[in-house]
């Protein structure tokens, strides 16, 4: 390769993930302090852990059937052979290489050495796409424990090690090559971040700087991830926020390694075009979210649910940028790694007294040391449309007290398709009295690899996993650009969003309309659907129940659904008619929510279980279909929740030129203005 034909740099080692004088102060922190020593101590348990480990068989006979398939039905194969045999061993070394580094003593040296040497028998045969992202995740941390390690490999080891990540950066550019030549998973793909990660730390180990200026600079390196993969001043583009930590962990990575290594870009800081940086995706998600710190699970999440509350990106966040807003995401966070390398000696804690000598040392303080946490001011954050991505998030309360708070928080959809999108146009997501309440459940794969399972595929991407409308029981047809915003207000009283497809993008020939009304006492949910033909509607809604049941009455009757995919992972389904409003309950834990529906003169309602996972274990996830049929349709929904009994609430309709629809909860009354769909 051309990289050949220059001169190797020596550098000093290590100086990717640590360096001499990070190591120093992880020294000093753990010699002072109880809390450092005990964090110590269980990585040191942790690592023992690797001596029982057996060392993985790198079978390669599989490939020699899997390369003559099409590349697309070798998923499950591939990941196990390039990914999930592999990465245990090379975890487990780069957790002792630390220890190593932090005075562990030679036993943990060797072991990372043993491991090693054992990996440069490894052939990297497989060539199937995912493996560039694969081989990066596992290989990085392998040189990271070889520069950890460094000084304990003779000079003929030293070639063995030199070849093995040869022939492995060889293999993730030609992947890295392969996806920008065939556009394989779109531009600026997550996967890219891996392949220009694994390319910025051989270039920085072994003193190569055209590996890391193509890292940066090449067709989707940093520079071009961080100036157009961010959008809305910092989420990650592929339509799923569960996705945006997996590209931005592999950049936070990359600028450590700048900063320990000595590199002149200093990633963390530096300003791209439009002056982004690669802080935005971090304090980014945080106007995304919901009260208790999750994040609205919309798009490919496998099931998961996510929060940012004691994440330890924001330990590196608060370690690297010293804001408030990250200091208090880590509030209450048990220490770990990150936290020896405080320069501070704490942990964005109060620590009183300190500890002097090696551990182990008698205290000075006879008192043992505790972590206190000092209080915080939290961000502020109210209600919100994200215009790139085409989502809106209402907030019954804004500012400060949001967090933590019992307060309504509803999250919509009205985005393009991209990659890792579900169906799921228009959908709901709704949360209040501290849980989620309109779930976008997703059923938890048993598969190791969910991307490729079947019920990821026939139902999680399904538009019958989520709560919007379907027209002819047809899922949601792909978008390429944005629905339309009509309306957004912020009152101190009511926070309203209306989002509407009025070239009929989703469904041929079909115009929708959704209006959402959030207040401090319930939510209004206005859904209207308009055609010159006749058509099905179905209304649907997910949601949680701690015995996975509704509480509906009104003889319910066993009914059948489609005999086909996604409808087939659909169980227990009884239906009934209702002509008058109606209403269904649920309860989580100490959270009653009811579910009030404005009645319509011959509406099937649809009761059945979605599953929670693919082995259909219990509880399921109760799902309710709201079916009418005709040109037209309009589903007025009203949703309460309390800790205690729901009050009394009643929805009155009155039409002009706008509707008016009139809400009242235990003799409380408020008026919604709402546009009529023609």
């Amino acid at each position: 390769m051309a990289e050949d034909a220059l001169e190797r740099i020596e550098l000093m080692h290590p100086c990717l993930y640590m360096n001499q004088a990070q190591i120093d102060l992880a020294k000093n922190n753990i010699a002072k302090h109880e809390w450092a020593a005990k964090t110590f101590q269980e990585m040191k348990l942790s690592a023992d852990k690797m001596e029982q480990m057996k060392l993985p068989v790198f079978d390669t006979a599989w490939w020699q059937e899997a390369k003559t398939k099409d590349w697309r039905t070798t998923y499950p194969e591939n990941m196990q052979h390039s990914y999930f045999v592999p990465r245990p061993a090379a975890d487990a070394a780069f957790n002792s290489a630390i220890v190593y580094a932090l005075g562990g003593g030679d036993i943990y040296g060797e072991r990372v050495k043993k491991v090693l040497l054992y990996y440069t028998t490894y052939a990297f045969e497989s060539d199937q796409p995912d493996t560039g992202m694969n081989y990066s995740i596992w290989g990085s941390n392998l040189l990271y424990a070889y520069d950890l390690t460094y000084d304990r490999f003779t000079p003929d080891e030293r070639v063995k090690m030199d070849d093995f990540f040869k022939r492995l950066i060889e293999s993730v550019a030609a992947r890295d090559e392969w996806w920008i030549a065939t556009g394989t998973g779109g531009r600026h793909n997550n996967h890219y971040a891996w392949h220009k990660l694994m390319m910025a730390q051989y270039g920085l180990f072994y003193g190569k700087d055209e590996w890391v200026t193509r890292a940066i600079e090449s067709q989707d390196g940093f520079r071009e991830l961080l100036e157009v993969g961010l959008l809305d001043k910092g989420l990650w583009f592929e339509s799923s926020l569960n996705y945006h930590y997996v590209a931005i962990s592999a950049m936070l990575d990359v600028a450590r390694m700048f900063r320990n290594s000595g590199y002149p870009l200093d990633l963390y800081t530096h300003k791209f075009a439009n002056g982004r940086t690669l802080e935005d995706g971090l304090s980014g998600m945080i106007q995304i979210l919901f009260p208790d710190t999750s994040i609205p699970t919309t798009g490919d999440c496998y099931g998961g649910t996510s929060r940012l509350m004691g994440s330890p990106f924001y330990e590196t966040a608060w370690r690297i940028y010293h804001k408030p807003m990250y200091e208090w995401l880590i509030q209450g966070m048990k220490p770990g790694r990150e936290s020896l390398f405080r320069e501070d000696g704490g942990f964005g804690l109060q620590v009183p007294g300190s500890r002097v000598g090696p551990p182990g040392a008698e205290a000075r303080n006879p008192k043992p040391e505790t972590l206190k946490p000092r209080t915080v001011k939290p961000p502020s954050v109210e209600s919100r449309v994200f215009p790139q991505h085409g989502y809106v998030m209402l907030r019954s309360v804004e500012g400060t007290k949001y967090w933590g708070s019992d307060s309504w928080a509803a999250f919509l959809n009205f985005g393009v398709n991209s990659v890792h999108s579900h169906a799921d146009k228009m959908n709901l997501i709704l949360f209040g009295k501290g849980t989620v309440l309109a779930v976008d459940p997703e059923a938890h794969a048993s598969a190791q690899h969910a991307f490729s399972s079947q019920v990821q595929k026939e139902l999680n991407r399904a538009t019958v996993c989520h709560n919007t409308i379907m027209v002819d029981g047809q899922g949601n047809g792909g978008i390429s650009e944005n629905l339309s915003l009509l309306d957004f207000q912020r009152t101190p009283e009511v926070k309203t969003a209306t989002i509407a497809d009025l070239k009929g993008l989703v469904y041929p020939g079909v115009k929708l309309q959704r209006t959402v009304c959030v207040t401090a006492d319930y939510v209004l949910d206005v859904f209207q659907a308009v055609s010159d033909t006749e058509h099905t509607y179905d209304w649907l809604f997910h949601t949680r129940d701690d015995e996975g049941k509704t509480r509906m009455y009104g003889g319910f009757q066993p009914t059948t659904l489609p005999d086909a995919v996604p409808w087939t992972w659909l169980k227990n389904p009884r239906s009934a008619t209702k002509d008058d409003s109606w209403h269904a309950d649920w309860r989580q834990g100490d959270v009653y929510f009811r579910l009030n529906m404005l009645g319509v003169p011959g509406t099937e309602v649809i009761l059945c279980d979605f599953p929670k996972n693919d082995k259909f274990e219990p509880p399921a996830v109760p799902m309710v279909i709201a079916r009418r049929k005709g040109k037209s349709a309009m589903f007025i929904a009203l949703y309460q929740a309390e800790k205690r009994d729901l009050g009394v609430a009643s929805v009155t309709v009155g039409t002009e030129q706008t509707l008016k629809v009139r809400v009242s909860v235990d003799g409380k009354a408020r008026e919604h203005s709402v546009s009529i769909l023609r």
